[in-house]
């Protein structure tokens, strides 16, 4: 499900049928939370069963470090026993389903979804879902069935958009299609976070950089904007700096070959998502 442009900009929170609010958090909550913590929250969330796994065998031992005898063999047991499952079964498994037996990453998830669906929310395995632990909200619930539409929705509302390459889930006619499918995935991803989380593009280094340049933005009144927004004043800003040079060349040495674009500086940048 992607988002209009007109949601992903606004300061309200994203209504749905079911009672939840997803909101897109103004910078001053961001900073409030402290900024590592956002990114944290936002990473546990990309989170999906491939990557999870993956991750687990990256760090090795150490990912059980803090975690008891009896968890780390729950955790063991339950992916043995997603190994053991064919193509078909495991496209019947959700992320929240193997993540639910991980009680620090349960904690990590639940954290996050209470901060940008604004309502306290605990994981209850007899309701196999979020459930509210706040009287006031309790219409505020994440059912298994719809966890990865409300992931997808909050990372979206963040400027992070991971369905374009998650729509769908490929079929695969192998295991082996599938391992080699995805090593390609993460040698990608891997591509794009060596471009993507240089220090240039950390969050409040954009913050600074907008506020800097932008004509009424600035050190005092930024906070009060999305993180969304934010984003999409950067890329604004980007996008109008060419534009500039391009129409300053032109007006200097003409446009014989008719290259220009008078109508670049409102070109909708959110096509490109």
């Amino acid at each position: 499900m992607k988002l209009d442009y007109g949601t992903l900009i606004s300061i309200s929170p994203l209504e749905l049928k079911n009672g939840l609010g997803i909101r897109s958090p103004l910078l001053r909550e961001i900073e409030a939370l402290s900024f590592p913590v956002y990114q944290s929250f936002l990473g546990v969330l990309l989170l999906d069963i491939e990557s999870y796994y993956s991750g687990m065998d990256k760090n090795g031992p150490d990912y059980f470090a803090n975690y008891s005898h009896q968890e780390k063999q729950a955790i063991c047991q339950i992916r043995e026993e997603y190994n053991h499952l064919n193509l078909e079964e495991k496209e019947g498994i959700l992320p929240i389903d193997i993540f639910s037996y991980d009680t620090k990453l349960l904690n990590s998830v639940t954290e996050a979804l209470s901060f940008f669906l604004d309502c306290r929310l605990s994981y209850s395995h007899e309701h196999k879902g979020f459930i509210a632990i706040d009287g006031k909200r309790a219409d505020c619930q994440v059912p298994r069935e719809i966890y990865s539409l409300i992931t997808e929705l909050i990372l979206q509302r963040n400027g992070i958009f991971p369905s374009k390459t998650a729509i769908e889930k490929p079929k695969f006619k192998s295991e082996l299609a599938k391992k080699l499918y995805y090593r390609a995935k993460e040698a990608e991803q891997k591509r794009e976070k060596s471009r993507d989380n240089s220090a240039s593009m950390d969050l409040p280094n954009i913050l600074s950089a907008v506020a800097a340049r932008h004509p009424s933005l600035n050190m005092l009144n930024i906070w009060d904007i999305t993180v969304y927004q934010l984003y999409d004043q950067f890329k604004r800003l980007q996008n109008n700096t060419l534009y500039d040079i391009q129409s300053m060349s032109v007006a200097a040495w003409g446009d014989s070959k008719n290259n220009f674009d008078p109508s670049q500086w409102y070109k909708n940048l959110n096509t490109e998502n």
